[in-house]
């Protein structure tokens, strides 16, 4: 082949080169003629490298140089085994597909990950300067590629990164770029759906002075929820030590003030390879498995979704604000700092606080927004308290510290006299298990020989006796025998881990007399989502 007369060439000449520091060759070899469409073949492209003793890198097949560090392919490499299904598959950018098929050393550090293969699309485009016509003609040409293929490879999980080069950094917000390739990408939405995009990633450089630092942009758009488009936006940073550059999140960005991103690129090195499993996604998959319903930080997107739809559907009511939602999360937590538990709102310990955070970083079951939705009624903004259950923690049941955050963000709702809208999607108040016991516990059956008799008692040896029961006080139980042996019967399961048991019904007695007040008090609604049991 030619790859393999190249490379002897250039093994005949290893000392030259070496003598030379030549750390790469690349050879463009013209094609014949296909007698296509097309009036002129492109070239193969065959690139060569010193780090691999001037064999042929494979994954650079076809890439011309000058392009080849602006597709970023060593992302794709660690955690995915790529083949190449097709290159310079539109008449004005350089787009390049992907087969990626999981590594099983990737899988083994992802056990849950999908194992089918998936398309990674990447193109390139170099243009004098970002337009809205220069991204979405690009956009259309790679989806047409990708419909272009014939592939065995399943529709879903698919990638595609599009990269804007500029011979100069246009002066633009970052904001202005955010809405530029929102709208685009909404309007394109259905298609990339379709074709099993799940994640379209885009870079932009941009500068916000003519005598300004580029700004590197790094917009990653994708639909967890199937029902809109969340769009969340970073720039390439330098970390704390000035060593790494990384993603960072831009403040005053739709996303980022509407909470309706998840912000999971955030502080990873611009390198980092992609995963098999993108973050949330096991959340997404816990919600719909166990009561067909959302992962709750998805929330808040389908509220402003449905803000824009009001707008686009109302004509005649004026010009959509740039923004139609504000919000920030209401986090309870401890005024000396630390963890809490509901002993300490009893005492008047805690406080709700406004505050900007990741999505996913609540250690509570229960998650709270303070929202200001900028309708077509009221257009300078009305605000709304909004309370769901995350239902991927402890299948969303109510313990004590799950009741104490909806009281106190529906007592906020009720002292700032604004509505209360309640998402519910939980299994009630929270039944334990005290894992350290659950380990050693043995059963006594009333009949051995036939299990199916019944369990007459259960029971822990004496070792682990005086470890839970006499040492931690986490069990109580009679001293008797089991086939001889000395075991203490369990009469009483305390548990070291808090809101095991009845206490819970306790705080179910709470938020159902706020509820109560809530009704009294101000506009209240109750969305159910899947499932929801009790009071």
């Amino acid at each position: 082949s030619m790859a393999n007369k190249l490379e002897l060439l250039l093994a005949r000449n290893l000392e030259s080169l070496e003598k030379a520091d030549v750390r790469r060759v690349s050879f463009m070899i013209p094609n014949a003629e296909s007698g296509s469409d097309n009036q002129f073949s492109l070239p193969s492209v065959f690139t060569f490298r010193e780090t691999a003793a001037f064999k042929e890198d494979h994954l650079y097949r076809d890439i011309e140089p000058e392009v080849s560090h602006h597709l970023e392919m060593l992302r794709l490499t660690k955690n995915f085994s790529v083949s190449c299904l097709g290159a310079h598959l539109s008449p004005t950018g350089q787009i390049y597909l992907y087969k990626a098929t999981p590594k099983s050393s990737a899988l083994a550090q992802d056990k849950k990950a999908n194992k089918s293969s998936r398309i990674f699309a990447r193109a390139v485009s170099f243009v004098s300067d970002f337009s809205a016509g220069t991204f979405e003609r690009l956009l259309i040409e790679s989806f047409n590629a990708i419909d272009s293929i014939k592939t065995a490879v399943p529709v879903g999980d698919n990638h595609l990164f599009l990269n804007i080069a500029s011979d100069s950094c246009a002066v633009i917000d970052p904001v202005d770029v955010e809405q530029v390739v929102g709208a685009i990408l909404k309007r394109h939405g259905e298609r990339a759906s379709r074709i099993g995009l799940a994640e379209i990633e885009a870079k932009v450089v941009c500068r916000l002075a003519d005598d300004s630092h580029p700004i590197s942009l790094r917009l990653v758009a994708s639909n967890p929820t199937g029902f809109v488009q969340v769009l969340n936006t970073y720039v390439e940073a330098a970390d704390g030590s000035g060593q790494k550059r990384v993603f960072k999140s831009i403040g005053g960005t739709k996303a980022n003030l509407a909470c309706s991103g998840d912000s999971s690129w955030e502080d990873l090195e611009v390198t980092t390879p992609y995963p098999l499993t993108r973050p949330f996604d096991a959340q997404r998959k816990a919600a719909a498995k166990s009561s067909d319903t959302l992962y709750c930080y998805d929330l808040p997107a389908l509220f402003e979704a449905a803000v824009e739809n009001q707008w686009a559907t109302s004509p005649g009511v004026g010009s959509q604000p740039l923004m139609v939602m504000f919000t920030t999360e209401l986090v309870v937590r401890k005024k000396s700092g630390g963890p809490w538990t509901m002993q300490d709102y009893m005492n008047g310990k805690l406080e709700l606080v406004e505050m900007q955070r990741k999505a996913g970083k609540n250690d509570v079951g229960m998650v709270a927004w303070l929202m200001t939705l900028k309708t077509v009624e009221y257009p300078m903004g009305r605000q709304v308290v909004l309370i769901a259950n995350d239902i991927t923690h402890k299948a969303g049941s109510f313990g004590t510290r799950e009741d104490v955050v909806f009281k106190m963000a529906s007592v906020f709702a009720r002292e700032r006299r604004v509505p209360r809208l309640y998402i519910a999607a939980n299994s009630g108040a929270r039944i334990g298990l005290a894992e350290g016991v659950k380990k050693v516990f043995k059963v006594a059956f009333k009949d051995v020989s036939n299990p199916e008799s019944g369990i007459d008692f259960l029971y822990v040896n004496k070792a682990d006796y005086e470890h839970l029961g006499v040492n931690q006080k986490y069990v109580i139980g009679e001293p008797t025998t089991v086939n001889g042996e000395d075991v203490f019967k369990l009469t009483d399961i305390i548990g070291a881990e808090p809101d095991l048991g009845v206490e819970n019904l306790k705080g179910s007695g709470l938020i159902a007399g706020e509820t109560s007040s809530a009704y009294e008090d101000i506009f209240t609604l109750t969305v159910v989502l899947g499932r929801t049991v009790g009071i």
